[in-house]
């Protein structure tokens, strides 16, 4: 099949597939593997181009490579090259692999080392939230505590001072009361004493008063009655009467 055949069979395809696939790479690969598969040597070497730079299809370096040497075995010229070129590209590109896989390797477990280290900082922030929103929890019961404590005792202590005060109170107006008591008692005794003393005064008094007045009447009567005497009884012209 020559060249030109190729270029028919391929515009053809793609005419007939034009609808088949998003990429026209795509599809391109698809028809140079149904030539390949033919035994067309060209479409061989186009197909492991298209395996080893990864168009239309994933990069394949192996099936790349295969694909030439089968061209080669059918006699495909100037693939040499192109082999070389595979086999030198797998041999630096597996180390070029290895390094991008370890730096791969390296930059996911930085990332995830990272997003442990962050974990690990929301958790330690939740933590000492959670120990400081404690500590406060703490602190105000430990002050609503202090505070009711010292409230209570300050209301003992108040309560003490209005008894106190209170009992100080009642004692110094028992003791008024007492007080009153006994200067009214005192000023009713002294009355009483100064009214008995009024009252013997007045008696003794009216006991001389009379005393005065009967030896006034007895004088008078002696004076001009002789027998109105305590001697009358001794003298015979009294008796007589």
């Amino acid at each position: 099949m020559n060249r030109f055949t190729l270029i028919f069979l391929l515009i053809a395809w793609l005419a007939g597939n034009a609808f088949a696939a998003d990429d026209p790479m795509i599809s391109l690969f698809r028809f140079q593997s149904q030539m390949a598969n033919t035994g067309n040597v060209e479409a061989m070497v186009k197909l492991g181009e298209m395996y080893e730079e990864g168009v239309g299809t994933k990069q394949d370096l192996n099936k790349a490579l295969e694909m030439y040497r089968q061209a080669q075995a059918k006699g495909a010229k100037g693939v040499a090259a192109s082999i070389k070129r595979v086999i030198k590209k797998k041999r630096y590109g597996s180390a070029a692999s290895k390094r991008a896989a370890q730096q791969k390797a390296a930059r996911e477990k930085a990332a995830r080392e990272k997003v442990m280290r962050e974990k690990a900082a929301r958790e330690k922030a939740v933590r000492e939230k959670a120990v400081r929103e404690k500590a406060a929890r703490n602190k105000a019961a430990h002050d609503k505590a202090v505070r009711e404590r010292l409230a209570r005792n300050k209301a003992i202590k108040e309560k003490a001072a209005r008894e106190k005060a209170a009992r100080e109170q009642a004692a110094r107006e028992k003791a008024a009361r007492e007080k009153a008591a006994r200067e009214q008692a005192a000023r009713d005794e002294a009355a009483r004493e100064k009214a008995a003393q009024e009252q013997l005064a007045k008696e003794k008094a009216a006991a001389e008063k009379a005393a005065q007045e009967q030896a006034a009447r007895k004088k008078k009567t002696f004076t001009t009655d002789p027998c109105d005497t305590p001697a009358a009884r001794f003298m015979s012209s009294c008796r007589k009467k």
